[in-house]
């Protein structure tokens, strides 16, 4: 058995006969095989949501800004200043 036939995996999935219908439908527009059009439009989904990684951590890219803005040290000391934090969003 080849190299190539041995990492091959069985994938199946059922499929109204539309679903079915649209999928032949786009492959025949794009000139290529069924299998060919879904791994093209997995492939573009994939490389849009790709995140390049930069070096260091989000505190390290921000550290110029510390001391920059005036107000309390740390928020988490009093409550009050975090009363009704995100109240908005809960509705």
């Amino acid at each position: 058995m080849s190299e190539k036939k041995k990492n091959i995996v069985w994938f199946g999935m059922k499929l109204t006969p539309e679903e079915k219908r649209k999928i032949e439908l786009l492959a025949d527009k794009k000139g290529m095989s069924q299998k060919e059009m879904i791994l093209s439009l997995v492939e573009e989904e994939v490389l849009e949501y790709t995140v390049t990684l930069r070096e260091g951590s989000l505190l390290d890219r921000a550290q110029s800004l510390t001391g920059v803005f005036e107000g309390p040290d740390d928020l988490s000391v009093n409550p009050k200043y975090l009363e009704g934090f995100g109240e908005k969003n809960l509705h």
